[in-house]
């Protein structure tokens, strides 16, 4: 058991797990969560992880450009590596399957952790049009569609077995056909939610600013650096309470 833990927020998470389909915006939103709000937070997307193992792994490769999921033992292994040496961190795509989310809630479970779940839904119309966008050799429509269709298949069994361990998991789930910054936005009213609220009747000197920057032609950007500069001002003064 792990027991020199940092939790990453609040006192609460020491991990976060985003699930969707790949082009559903899990990686936009890995890309706001650092730039508005955890600049530090260590992430990575299972895909990419696979991807860069691929080059020196002929099976890994030959499933990875099938669009085939890499076995669950090699899977949850990768994981496991990950999470102990970036902690407090983020994954993004695991776990994918029934036996990898009970995977997942020993590995929690034996080193006394709770985790963030963000559960991302997107359209497959605009899964495909931002996956054709991108002009990635794994992203031609067979593939995309055999994607789509095992997740479909695996995914509500992942999420069942999340939702009977409240003691584990926290969940947020959001909208991915939305703009970025809504979805965000979205995201962060989530965390808020979860938030102990002993911390905002103990905390009532905490500001932070709001200003609607000249480039910018939505009200959300504003919107988001004034939720995350709420979030930072609260982990600081924990972390000055040691």
């Amino acid at each position: 058991m792990n027991t020199n833990r940092k939790p990453l927020l609040l006192e609460k998470w020491d991990f976060i797990i985003l699930l969707g389909e790949s082009g559903g915006g899990k990686g936009t939103l890995v890309g706001n969560i650092k730039h508005y709000w955890l600049e530090n937070l260590h992430s990575a997307s299972m895909g990419d992880i696979f991807r860069r193992k691929a080059k020196e792994d002929p099976e890994i490769k030959s499933l990875t450009e099938q669009g085939v999921l890499v076995g669950d033992a090699i899977t949850s292994e990768i994981f496991r590596e990950f999470a102990m040496a970036h902690t407090p961190g983020l994954i993004d795509g695991y776990p994918r399957n029934r036996q990898q989310v009970l995977d997942l809630i020993k590995f929690i479970k034996d080193n006394n952790w709770r985790v963030l779940v963000v559960d991302i839904h997107c359209r497959i119309e605009k899964i495909i049009e931002r996956l054709l966008a991108r002009k990635r050799a794994d992203d031609s429509l067979t593939i995309v569609y055999k994607r789509h269709k095992d997740h479909a298949e695996l995914h509500p069994t992942v999420m069942a077995e999340v939702r009977t361990r409240p003691d584990l998991f926290d969940v947020i789930t959001l909208d991915g056909n939305l703009d970025a910054e809504i979805t965000f936005s979205t995201f962060l009213m989530g965390v808020l939610r979860l938030v102990d609220m002993l911390y905002f009747y103990d905390m009532t000197d905490i500001s932070t600013n709001f200003a609607v920057n000249s480039n910018e032609t939505t009200i959300n950007p504003a919107i988001n650096r004034w939720i995350c500069g709420f979030l930072k001002s609260i982990q600081r003064k924990l972390d000055d309470r040691g």
